[in-house]
């Protein structure tokens, strides 16, 4: 099938990429042409492990190509948009985006195609995108399709071609299979729906998550109290075949990067214009918008004070596996530390230097040796790991580290080397222990 993709941010690169590797022929369309002209040479514009390796693959075979000419849409017998959009700090979408795109393609689509939408969108959205597009090309014959996508950043091909489940809404479509057809290769449930609900399935899944991580966030408040173990709790409740292994129940200082922020936003403004109370919903954001306030409660009775000391964070971006900084968790912790005085270093393997530039003002150390990271540090917090750091040497970290050298283990990643950093002289803080 010969499917124009829409759009080449993160979402595009994987569905362009990965469409072609089922067989597909596929061009891949953006305004942008520095995106365009590095994906014809195979460089992703968000990195994805194992995604460049599809793209040249099938740029090879003849099945992939990139362009910005928009009229190559008519050549083909489906749209897929993938417009990403934007999230602002307030953790909104940007709708604007995608409605310009939708203007931009409309004039070359043919007539009988099919139009799928796998953008993030608020529920409601795929009415006015029909509604605008017979208001802009009147007697425009098409089949709409609403599939919302599933891609987790650092996982996102393995997201699309294992996936658990795929979602297609749709209100009245006459070519349904077609759709189906695409996805019978990767053998997995497909769930037929009507546009609305595929539409909350996005919102209701991230708010789920969401939910998950609160939950356990309380419960690690009360452990650390009572002298229980998170991990240990987390570890006997994913062994509960009503929770399930892969449970979001990892305690941690909060969760970032706005996608989760962004779909509560979603339900918290349909409520107020419905006039509903969501309870959960409200109490799942307020408790993360204080949850990243327990780094500096917890090291703050050891480190004394902020002024004149030196942090090192390992991991800015929001999530390990992905260059990106949107939403950061730790790059807000290191902001807030310089706000109080001290000197930070800043420790990643996959953030483009340059992207850090204009986020922090004020001076700042960058590296991509954790040694070197931790030189006269009184503190290494940890909130983004990736995993070559289990295996460092801690005696080595410690000798390079400045009293009190404490290490703030954001996320438990290194539960189990507790007992190695605290043998070689650095007090070891983690979350619900």
């Amino acid at each position: 099938m010969k499917i124009a993709v829409v759009g080449l941010w993160h979402s595009g690169e994987v569905y362009s990429g990965c469409l072609a590797d089922l067989g597909n022929h596929i061009i891949g369309i953006d305004k942008n042409s520095k995106i365009v002209n590095n994906l014809n040479r195979g460089i992703a514009p968000l990195a994805e492990p194992k995604l460049e390796d599809i793209i040249n693959r099938n740029i090879k075979k003849g099945r992939l190509k990139y362009i910005t000419d928009f009229s190559t849409i008519s050549s083909c017998d489906a749209i897929w948009m993938t417009i990403d959009t934007p999230i602002d700090k307030a953790a909104h979408g940007n709708l604007s985006k995608i409605f310009t795109y939708i203007k931009k393609s409309l004039p070359f689509i043919k007539n009988g195609a099919i139009l799928i939408i796998s953008s993030q969108l608020p529920v409601g959205t795929s009415k006015k995108i029909i509604k605008f597009i017979k208001a802009n090309r009147k007697n425009f014959m098409f089949d709409y399709a609403y599939i919302p996508e599933n891609l987790q950043l650092g996982k996102a091909v393995d997201s699309f071609m294992k996936p658990s489940r795929v979602v297609i809404g749709t209100d009245d479509i006459k070519r349904l299979e077609v759709i189906i057809k695409i996805f019978e290769k990767l053998k997995t449930n497909i769930l037929l729906v009507n546009i609305a609900s595929a539409e909350m399935v996005k919102h209701a899944t991230n708010a789920f998550l969401a939910t998950s991580l609160s939950f356990i966030y309380d419960i690690a408040d009360v452990c650390e109290k009572v002298g229980a173990d998170v991990t240990e709790v987390s570890q006997s409740l994913r062994a509960d075949s009503r929770i399930g292994e892969k449970a979001y129940l990892d305690a941690s200082a909060g969760f970032s990067g706005g996608h989760l922020d962004r779909d509560l936003q979603y339900l918290r403004k349909i409520a107020k214009d419905q006039k509903l109370n969501l309870p959960v919903i409200s109490s799942v954001l307020k408790k993360n918008k204080k949850r990243s306030a327990i780094v500096f409660e917890r090291i703050s009775p050891l480190l004394k004070t902020f002024q004149g000391k030196t942090i090192t964070f390992w991991g800015i971006t929001y999530k390990s596996g992905t260059p990106t900084l949107t939403h950061s968790l730790p790059l807000k912790l290191a902001k807030e530390a310089v706000s109080q005085g001290s000197k930070i270093n800043l420790c990643d393997l996959w953030v483009n230097k340059d992207d850090i530039k204009g986020e922090i003002n004020g001076e700042y150390g960058y590296f991509t040796d954790p040694y070197e990271s931790v030189k006269s540090s009184n503190a290494t917090i940890c909130i983004t790991p990736w995993p070559e750091l289990k295996n460092l040497n801690f005696k080595k970290i410690a000798r390079s580290m400045a009293n009190p050298k404490i290490f703030f283990d954001a996320r438990n990643y290194f539960n189990d080397e507790k007992n190695i950093i605290e043998r070689a002289g650095i007090k070891y803080i983690g979350v619900g222990r």
